[in-house]
């Protein structure tokens, strides 16, 4: 079997179930209206500029609609949300300079 007919899979660490009860007591719903999502999180992007890093994968959240119309609301599940949320507290963790007192003993 060829491994180039295989998509990749795209599997994230789970998010935080604190994040995602926290994201629910926000808006309500599993699924975010990318707008609400974008005046909460992203208020330094316009649409277009939102939508743009999205599409470009700048942003790393999927998006989907209830149905297939060209018009139809765009959505993105809050379990994406918090994955996206937990991956970049995780990544400024990382990056944050650590101590000297926090260096392991020899």
């Amino acid at each position: 079997m060829s491994s180039s007919s295989q998509p990749t899979l795209r599997l994230q660490q789970a998010p935080d179930s604190s994040t995602v009860e926290m994201l629910h007591r926000i808006f309500g719903d599993v699924l975010i209206p990318l707008e609400e999502l974008r005046e909460r999180y992203f208020r330094n992007l316009n649409e277009k500029t939102f939508s743009e890093a999205i599409n470009s994968g700048r942003i790393q959240l999927p998006v989907t609609t209830i149905d297939e119309s060209v018009k139809a609301l765009r959505y993105a599940h809050i379990k994406h949300v918090a994955a996206l949320i937990d991956m970049r507290a995780y990544k400024a963790d990382e990056s944050m300079p650590r101590a000297a007192t926090d260096k392991p003993e020899v």
